[in-house]
Formats: structure tokens, sequence, C-alpha cells
């Protein structure tokens, strides 16, 4: 019986021995080793974490700085003289330079929330004047356009980034159950809401008028013999507005602004006499005036605003 137990006895103490903690030396310093690696990994990920956001705001500040800067210049240019539209050009270029400032220098979701809905507003303007015109004004593919509105979608993409991340605790909790159901979470979510954008972006400029044609009337290359009554545009204005021509004589439109113009009869009365379809910048086309005399209204189909009047005498 006494030699049974001394396995037990021996197991007890083992096992005694192994929970108590190792004792070390009087003036040993202890080992946080391992409490340390473990701090540096869990710190790592919200510093990580910190600098990308931090980059982040700061691409999307330039993002939306640059589109201002093309609005800017297309203000300047010629859409200062659109009604309507020339006032909220501007006042879309002083929002995103301040919007830019604010996300720099602002901490918090606030700013680049503020940025990414800005952004995502633009673009939906843009696309609204191509799909169905704005304030009597319908916008056709451009260069200009179409590098804005990537630039706005990248800018969306990016700051929608940084305020989803940048939610505070309580306030990201409701988001952070909804996010995580998405693959990715909050990156994913802002790449997937980007991709939409740019398909529809993609899809809204495909679709959309560009090229200078014709869709009726009379249409001269150019040369020929004869008397030619010149129509210039120019800051969206037909000079001379109320043009006087005889019967099938040639009217040469040059267009002077940075964006594209048509020299169209109507819209209601007498549409198709005579239709040039979009001159471009620096373009100039010529047409035939109608054979009958009368008064004929004329417009730029593409900016309905700009009206003018032919008249064709006997």
């Amino acid at each position: 019986m006494p030699e049974a137990r001394q396995p037990r006895q021996a197991g007890c103490t083992a096992r005694l021995s192994a929970a108590r903690p190792t004792r070390r030396p009087p003036g040993a310093e202890p080992d946080v080793s391992r409490g340390r690696d473990k701090g540096m990994d869990q710190e790592q990920t919200p510093r990580r974490l910190g600098t990308g956001r931090l980059a982040a705001r700061l691409a999307g500040a330039v993002l939306l700085a640059v589109t201002a800067g093309i609005h800017l210049d297309l203000y300047l240019t010629s859409y200062r003289n659109i009604p309507t539209i020339g006032w909220l050009f501007l006042l879309q270029v002083i929002v995103a330079f301040l919007l830019a400032l604010a996300i720099v220098f602002l901490p918090g979701p606030l700013a680049p929330a503020a940025g990414a809905a800005f952004a995502i507003a633009t673009l939906g303007g843009y696309l609204l004047t191509l799909w169905v015109g704005l304030f009597n004004f319908h916008e056709v593919r451009t260069t200009a356009g179409v590098v804005a509105g990537l630039l706005e979608i990248a800018a969306f993409g990016i700051l929608g980034w940084v305020a989803l991340t940048s939610l505070p605790g309580r306030a990201a909790a409701p988001a952070s159950d909804a996010i995580r159901k998405i693959p990715g979470g909050a990156l994913g979510a802002a790449a997937g809401l980007s991709v939409v954008a740019l398909i529809v972006l993609g899809a809204s400029v495909g679709t959309a008028s560009s090229a200078s044609t014709g869709t009726g009337g009379s249409t001269a290359a150019g040369g020929g013999g004869g008397p030619v009554v010149k129509v210039v545009i120019k800051n969206f204005k037909f000079i001379p507005a109320n043009p006087d021509v005889k019967p099938g004589e040639r009217i040469q439109v040059t267009n002077e602004d940075s964006i594209d113009h048509t020299f169209t009869a109507g819209p209601k009365q007498d549409s198709g006499a005579f239709n040039t379809g979009l001159i471009g910048t620096n373009q100039t086309k010529i047409i035939i005036a109608p054979q009958k005399a009368g008064m004929y209204p004329f417009y730029c189909t593409v900016h309905p605003f700009m009206t003018g009047m032919l008249t064709v005498g006997k």
C-alpha cells in the first residue's frame, strides 16, 4: 500500500510545480517579451489603418481639388455665360475647394463623408444633363466631362472608405454590423459602390452624342461660288442673332466656344428646315438657306436657351 501511493504523490507534486510561477533570482528583470510581442501585434493593425486612412484623406482631398480645377476652367472659358448653369459651376468650384481643405484639417468622419456625398452628387448632376438636360442645358460627351466623372468616382470611393473607418465606437456599432456582412468590409462597400457608379458613367457617356452629324435639312461641306452669310457662335450666343439671307444662299456657321453647338431650325416652327449638326470648337460648317422666303427661328439643340431668327428674303 505505501508503495502504491508514491506515484500519486509524485504526480500531484509535478502538477503543483507546473502551476506555480517560476521564481526569478532577486534583482532579475521580469520576462516581458511575450507580453510586449503580443501588444505590438495588437497595436500594428490600428497603426497601419491610421496611416492608410491619412493617405486616403490626402488623396481624396487632392481628387476633389482637381475636379474643382476642371470645373473652374470650364467656367472661365465658356460655362459662365450659361444661365443658371454658370453660377452652379462656380458654386461647385467653391464648395469642392472648401471640402478639400476640411478633409485635410478636420479630423473625424464628417468631412470625408461630406466630400464623398458631394463627389457623387456632382457626378449625378453631370449624368442628369447627359440624360435629360438641366435648366435648358443638355450636355454632350467631352473629354473634360469624362475625366471629371472618373475623378469624382475615385474621390467618392476613397472618401467613403475613410468615413466608414473613421466612425467613433458607439456610432460605428450599427454600421459595423451591416458592413461585416459585405465581402471586404468597408473597403468592399466603397469599392462596390464605385464600380456601380463607373458602370453607370460608362453607359451614359457611351450613349451620349458627340459626333458632329446632321439630322436633316440641306448641308454643304464647303466650297462653291456665290455669297456667304457668316454666323459666329461665341459666349453661347449667335452673332448675329437675326441674319438676313436670300433663298438658297450659303450660311457659314463657326463655333468659337470651347463646347459643341448646333445651328438648327425650330424647335417648334419649321423644324428640319436646316441643321448643321454638332459643331465642334473652332469648327465651321456651311448650310444652305431654305428656298422659301419667310422667318425661320433657330436654336442650339444642346443649349436651347440659345436662339435666333433667320430671315429669308425674296
